[in-house]
Protein backbone atom coordinates (compact mmCIF):
# COMPACT_ATOMS: atom_id res chain seq x y z
CA UNK A 1 0.00 0.00 0.00
CA UNK A 2 1.50 3.24 -0.81
CA UNK A 3 1.91 5.70 2.25
CA UNK A 4 1.64 9.70 1.31
CA UNK A 5 2.61 12.74 3.50
CA UNK A 6 1.44 15.76 2.44
CA UNK A 7 3.37 19.47 3.15
CA UNK A 8 0.67 21.74 2.10
CA UNK A 9 -1.09 24.29 4.36
CA UNK A 10 -4.05 22.80 6.52
CA UNK A 11 -7.54 23.89 5.90
CA UNK A 12 -7.60 23.89 9.69
CA UNK A 13 -5.19 25.87 11.32
CA UNK A 14 -5.84 24.95 14.74
CA UNK A 15 -4.90 21.88 17.24
CA UNK A 16 -7.38 20.09 19.41
CA UNK A 17 -6.90 19.51 22.45
CA UNK A 18 -8.17 17.97 25.81
CA UNK A 19 -8.24 19.71 29.51
CA UNK A 20 -6.27 16.76 31.46
CA UNK A 21 -6.21 19.21 34.70
CA UNK A 22 -7.56 22.29 35.83
CA UNK A 23 -5.58 25.39 37.20
CA UNK A 24 -5.00 26.40 40.94
CA UNK A 25 -4.67 29.19 42.73
CA UNK A 26 -1.54 28.12 43.32
CA UNK A 27 -0.32 27.28 39.77
CA UNK A 28 -3.11 29.37 37.28
CA UNK A 29 -1.65 26.85 34.32
CA UNK A 30 -4.20 24.05 32.82
CA UNK A 31 -2.26 21.00 31.40
CA UNK A 32 -3.59 19.79 28.18
CA UNK A 33 -3.49 16.82 26.13
CA UNK A 34 -3.00 16.82 22.60
CA UNK A 35 -2.73 14.04 20.05
CA UNK A 36 0.28 13.44 17.99
CA UNK A 37 1.03 10.01 15.44
CA UNK A 38 4.61 8.45 15.73
CA UNK A 39 7.00 6.42 13.67
CA UNK A 40 9.50 5.02 15.75
CA UNK A 41 10.21 1.83 13.51
CA UNK A 42 11.54 1.96 9.73
CA UNK A 43 8.71 2.61 7.53
CA UNK A 44 9.24 2.52 3.73
CA UNK A 45 6.42 3.17 0.98
CA UNK A 46 5.68 6.86 1.68
CA UNK A 47 5.57 9.52 -0.90
CA UNK A 48 6.70 13.08 -0.12
CA UNK A 49 4.13 15.16 -2.03
CA UNK A 50 4.81 18.94 -2.24
CA UNK A 51 3.80 21.47 -4.35
CA UNK A 52 2.09 18.34 -6.75
CA UNK A 53 4.77 16.83 -7.16
CA UNK A 54 5.64 13.01 -5.43
CA UNK A 55 9.06 11.91 -4.23
CA UNK A 56 10.05 8.36 -2.05
CA UNK A 57 10.14 9.55 1.43
CA UNK A 58 11.77 6.64 4.17
CA UNK A 59 9.63 6.92 7.49
CA UNK A 60 11.95 7.05 10.64
CA UNK A 61 11.55 8.38 13.75
CA UNK A 62 9.05 11.39 12.75
CA UNK A 63 6.39 13.06 15.03
CA UNK A 64 3.60 15.19 13.58
CA UNK A 65 0.75 16.60 15.84
CA UNK A 66 -3.12 15.50 15.07
CA UNK A 67 -5.02 19.03 13.53
CA UNK A 68 -8.28 16.95 12.44
CA UNK A 69 -9.46 12.76 11.24
CA UNK A 70 -9.06 11.63 7.93
CA UNK A 71 -11.65 12.91 5.63
CA UNK A 72 -13.31 15.35 8.22
CA UNK A 73 -12.80 18.96 9.85
CA UNK A 74 -13.32 17.71 13.39
CA UNK A 75 -13.48 14.35 15.45
CA UNK A 76 -17.23 15.36 16.28
CA UNK A 77 -18.63 11.79 16.51
CA UNK A 78 -17.79 8.39 17.58
CA UNK A 79 -17.23 6.96 13.90
CA UNK A 80 -14.40 9.52 13.15
CA UNK A 81 -12.54 8.98 16.55
CA UNK A 82 -12.79 5.25 15.96
CA UNK A 83 -12.14 5.39 12.00
CA UNK A 84 -8.90 7.40 13.03
CA UNK A 85 -7.53 5.45 15.99
CA UNK A 86 -7.93 2.39 13.43
CA UNK A 87 -6.21 3.93 10.70
CA UNK A 88 -3.55 5.27 12.22
CA UNK A 89 -2.65 1.64 13.84
CA UNK A 90 -3.34 -0.23 11.16
CA UNK A 91 -0.15 1.59 9.21
CA UNK A 92 1.46 0.58 12.19
CA UNK A 93 2.30 4.00 13.58
CA UNK A 94 1.30 5.08 17.51
CA UNK A 95 -1.02 7.64 18.79
CA UNK A 96 0.23 9.45 21.86
CA UNK A 97 -1.41 12.02 24.07
CA UNK A 98 1.61 14.74 24.66
CA UNK A 99 0.84 17.83 27.04
CA UNK A 100 0.92 21.52 26.85
CA UNK A 101 0.27 23.99 29.61
CA UNK A 102 -1.86 26.97 28.88
CA UNK A 103 -2.40 29.66 31.48
CA UNK A 104 -6.20 29.48 33.36
CA UNK A 105 -7.25 33.29 31.67
CA UNK A 106 -7.54 31.55 28.62
CA UNK A 107 -10.32 29.31 29.12
CA UNK A 108 -13.65 30.64 29.17
CA UNK A 109 -15.00 29.87 32.44
CA UNK A 110 -13.65 27.14 34.80
CA UNK A 111 -12.67 24.35 32.22
CA UNK A 112 -13.10 20.98 32.91
CA UNK A 113 -11.23 17.90 32.86
CA UNK A 114 -12.07 16.04 29.32
CA UNK A 115 -13.60 19.27 27.92
CA UNK A 116 -11.45 19.91 24.12
CA UNK A 117 -10.41 23.53 22.78
CA UNK A 118 -9.35 24.24 19.22
CA UNK A 119 -6.11 26.21 19.91
CA UNK A 120 -4.78 28.08 16.82
CA UNK A 121 -0.79 27.24 15.63
CA UNK A 122 0.74 30.24 17.00
CA UNK A 123 -0.61 30.04 20.87
CA UNK A 124 -0.22 25.92 20.31
CA UNK A 125 3.43 26.08 18.99
CA UNK A 126 4.09 29.01 21.68
CA UNK A 127 2.78 26.45 24.42
CA UNK A 128 5.36 23.93 22.76
CA UNK A 129 8.22 25.88 23.01
CA UNK A 130 7.48 26.75 26.90
CA UNK A 131 7.15 23.14 27.70
CA UNK A 132 10.01 23.12 26.09
CA UNK A 133 11.99 25.55 28.43
CA UNK A 134 12.32 28.19 25.63
CA UNK A 135 10.16 30.99 27.40
CA UNK A 136 9.75 31.97 30.75
CA UNK A 137 6.73 31.38 32.32
CA UNK A 138 6.09 35.35 32.51
CA UNK A 139 6.95 35.69 28.66
CA UNK A 140 4.60 32.38 28.13
CA UNK A 141 2.30 34.42 29.58
CA UNK A 142 2.67 38.07 28.17
CA UNK A 143 2.37 36.16 24.80
CA UNK A 144 -0.67 34.33 25.72
CA UNK A 145 -2.20 37.41 26.45
CA UNK A 146 -1.55 38.57 22.92
CA UNK A 147 -2.97 35.32 21.02
CA UNK A 148 -6.05 35.20 23.44
CA UNK A 149 -8.47 34.97 20.61
CA UNK A 150 -6.48 31.92 19.38
CA UNK A 151 -8.69 29.41 21.64
CA UNK A 152 -11.93 28.17 21.73
CA UNK A 153 -14.31 25.24 23.30
CA UNK A 154 -15.45 22.62 20.82
CA UNK A 155 -18.41 21.34 22.31
CA UNK A 156 -19.07 18.93 19.63
CA UNK A 157 -15.65 17.13 20.07
CA UNK A 158 -15.97 17.10 23.91
CA UNK A 159 -19.34 15.11 23.83
CA UNK A 160 -17.89 12.63 21.42
CA UNK A 161 -14.30 12.20 22.96
CA UNK A 162 -16.43 11.49 26.45
CA UNK A 163 -18.24 8.90 24.28
CA UNK A 164 -15.95 7.66 22.71
CA UNK A 165 -13.86 7.25 26.10
CA UNK A 166 -17.07 5.83 27.99
CA UNK A 167 -16.75 2.91 25.38
CA UNK A 168 -13.55 2.47 25.22
CA UNK A 169 -13.52 1.79 29.08
CA UNK A 170 -16.65 -0.52 28.83
CA UNK A 171 -15.15 -2.40 26.03
CA UNK A 172 -11.55 -3.00 28.22
CA UNK A 173 -13.31 -3.44 31.17
CA UNK A 174 -16.18 -6.39 29.76
CA UNK A 175 -15.11 -7.52 26.73
CA UNK A 176 -12.50 -10.52 26.30
CA UNK A 177 -8.57 -9.29 26.68
CA UNK A 178 -6.65 -8.99 23.50
CA UNK A 179 -3.89 -10.98 24.57
CA UNK A 180 -4.91 -13.89 27.21
CA UNK A 181 -1.42 -14.28 28.41
CA UNK A 182 -1.74 -10.96 29.87
CA UNK A 183 -5.36 -11.39 31.32
CA UNK A 184 -4.97 -11.52 35.49
CA UNK A 185 -5.21 -14.36 37.39
CA UNK A 186 -7.20 -15.18 40.55
CA UNK A 187 -5.44 -15.78 43.58
CA UNK A 188 -6.41 -19.13 45.47
CA UNK A 189 -5.70 -18.62 49.03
Amino acid sequence: MLRQLMLNASPQPDVPVLVETPGRPVFPMVRCHYMSVECDDLLPGWSLGVNGTQMPFLMLNLVGIVQQPFGAARFDNYNVIDQFFRGIEQQMLSINFEDVWLPSFLFHGEPRVGDIYRVGVKLFVAAFQFRAGRYTQETFEDLCKELQREIVPSNEETLAFRGWTAEQISTAQNGPPKNPEFRLQTKSI
